[in-house]
């Protein structure tokens, strides 16, 4: 397009590169010692040199948080004490003989 404009360079090689930049994966330097046994001994040094100057970061604790069913089980009553756990009673009920031969 800018051929023959002086002044202007031609830019029609700067795709060609552009084209074999993105066929090449680019990795910085420090990344060639992260599959190497060299480089995961100096990582473990430098996490404990971490540790020792600036303490081992606390874990967070994971939450698990699910819905209660909305409708009662039948067959189970659960009486629970906060106050005296060993006093929480769970009761479960099975189902008469007769009444498990019968459908529905």
């Amino acid at each position: 397009m800018t051929d023959g404009i002086p002044g202007i360079p031609d830019a029609s090689h700067l795709s060609d590169a552009a084209e074999e930049a993105d066929e090449e994966t680019w990795e910085r330097p420090v990344d060639r010692f992260r599959k190497t046994a060299t480089g995961s001994i100096v990582a473990a040094g430098l996490l404990g040199l971490r540790d020792v100057m600036e303490g081992r970061p606390e874990k967070e604790e994971v939450t698990i948080v699910t819905e209660a069913p909305t409708r009662p089980v039948g067959d189970l009553d659960l009486v629970i004490d906060p106050e005296h756990p060993e006093r929480t009673v769970a009761v479960v009920r099975r189902p008469q003989p007769d009444q498990a031969d019968r459908p529905g």
